[in-house]
């Protein structure tokens, strides 16, 4: 049997994490044979953009309609609540040929959702459990973690850019994931738009911290006009500097090799 693999992605707003995500993406599509859920857990959703995916349903909408429907009382006792919620969720979910999508988007409206994001960390966790890979782009800051929607992560990539800012962020999310027991197999720093020659002063610094250095994404012209255009970064070139980069990390991470990927989920000997 194929091991399930987790992956979160985080970090401070602003530092590359959809980037990041898409990148990732690309990747493990074309290098790996195994199944890949993406899911956009970022309520401003611009992962779809990066990645030329069309969504037409997200799963903060219709966690909304549901709890409308709660508020109404118009939900037929014959079904259960997770029921209905389950069937839309997979209804919403965008199947392709390399990969399959889920934007969680954002609910609407007063009120308490907890019971609603309750059944939606149910339905994720068991919906995972269908693909070989998922990767969680999430939203900006330690909302997420404090939510403990980064559950069951078994890889948290916090990207930073060179400011003192998104160093410290990385930092905070490192220590919050403690604070609220969430037990990551590895915490990874991936660092992205750095200037040249800085890579050896931040994989040092890291390693006083106990932080794993992933590697170190360059600026990349192709990938900057891209992203100005609003264009998907499956249009970067093969030979990219971004790609290349994003390529080598996912090496070294132990994501291109099955026996790397049993040793890191404690499987293998």
């Amino acid at each position: 049997m194929r091991e399930r693999l987790v992956i979160s992605v985080s970090g401070k707003g602003g530092v590359g994490k959809t980037t990041t995500s898409a990148l990732l993406t690309r990747i493990l599509t074309e290098k790996t044979k195994r199944s890949l859920l993406v899911v956009d857990a970022d309520p401003v959703m611009n992962l779809p953009r990066a990645l030329g995916v069309e969504v037409s349903s997200t799963v903060g909408e219709i966690a909304t309609k549901l709890r409308e429907n709660i508020d109404e009382g118009s939900i037929s006792r014959a079904v259960t609540k997770q029921d209905i919620l389950e069937g839309e969720i997979y209804e919403s979910l965008v199947e392709g040929d390399l990969y399959d999508f889920l934007a969680m988007g954002r609910t609407e409206g007063e009120g308490c959702y907890c019971y609603v994001n309750r059944l939606l960390t149910q339905i994720l966790d068991t919906l995972s459990k269908n693909y070989d890979f998922t990767l969680l782009d999430m939203s900006a800051g330690l909302e997420h973690l404090s939510r403990r929607t980064d559950r069951n992560v078994d890889i948290l990539i916090i990207v930073v850019d060179s400011s003192r800012a998104a160093y410290e962020a990385a930092l905070r999310i490192r220590d919050l994931a403690k604070e609220v027991h969430i037990d990551f197999k590895k915490v990874v720093v991936i660092a992205n738009r750095f200037p040249p020659g800085m890579e050896d002063e931040l994989a040092t610094r890291l390693e006083e911290q106990g932080i794993f250095f992933g590697g170190m994404i360059p600026n990349d012209d192709e990938l900057a006009k891209l992203n100005y255009l609003g264009a998907p970064l499956t249009e970067l070139p093969e030979d990219s500097p971004a790609v290349q980069a994003v390529e080598k990390i996912s090496e070294k991470l132990g994501l291109l090799s099955d026996v790397t990927l049993m040793k890191l989920l404690g499987t293998g000997t």
